[in-house]
């Protein structure tokens, strides 16, 4: 029998032992590296991810899209400051053009968020400037571009996809 001072058990109404439920709150996700930059990457692809899940994806590119970005800046006073920095901004450049990209390679919204959220991606010697990164399940590839490299994408996006596009297996 169970006494009374037990405070997860008690007797009901007709004797029978009944169990007082415990409800935890699910913690926020935290994004977990060693290095600020790489949280905040993990951060923002997080976001970015549950950004376009809220769109529907478009029937067809615009010239629009190849040109568009967002930025976000983030001003995490006290919150997570162990894991990420106090202010920091994420710009992510023509979001709809590599989501159609990914679908086109068929990687999923989620395998690509899981991919580079999960755990922090690992470092790969490089030669050249910036980070370059693997996920940490090894299927996709990180590399920190200069503000130049922006520009040339910029420049080369739209052929690029044109020619994937039209040599697409999935046409």
């Amino acid at each position: 029998m169970t006494s009374s001072s037990s405070p997860s058990l008690r007797l009901g109404g007709s004797g029978s032992v009944t169990k007082k439920k415990h409800f935890v709150q699910q913690k926020v996700k935290v994004f977990r590296a060693s290095d600020p930059v790489i949280s905040v990457f993990m951060w923002g692809v997080n976001h970015s991810v549950n950004d376009l899940s809220q769109v529907p994806v478009p029937v067809m590119l615009l010239p629009d899209d190849f040109k568009a970005n967002t930025k976000i800046k983030v001003n995490n006073h006290l919150f997570n400051k162990e894991n990420l920095p106090g202010h920091f901004k994420f710009k992510e450049y023509c979001p709809q053009v590599f989501r159609n990209l990914r679908e086109r390679f068929g990687i999923e919204d989620l395998d690509y968020q899981v991919s580079l959220t999960r755990s922090p991606p690992l470092s790969v010697e490089a030669q050249g400037e910036g980070l370059l990164l693997n996920s940490y399940d090894k299927t996709l590839v990180i590399k920190q571009i200069s503000s130049e490299d922006v520009a040339d994408m910029h420049n080369i996006l739209s052929e690029y996809h044109q020619v994937y596009y039209k040599n697409s297996p999935l046409i």
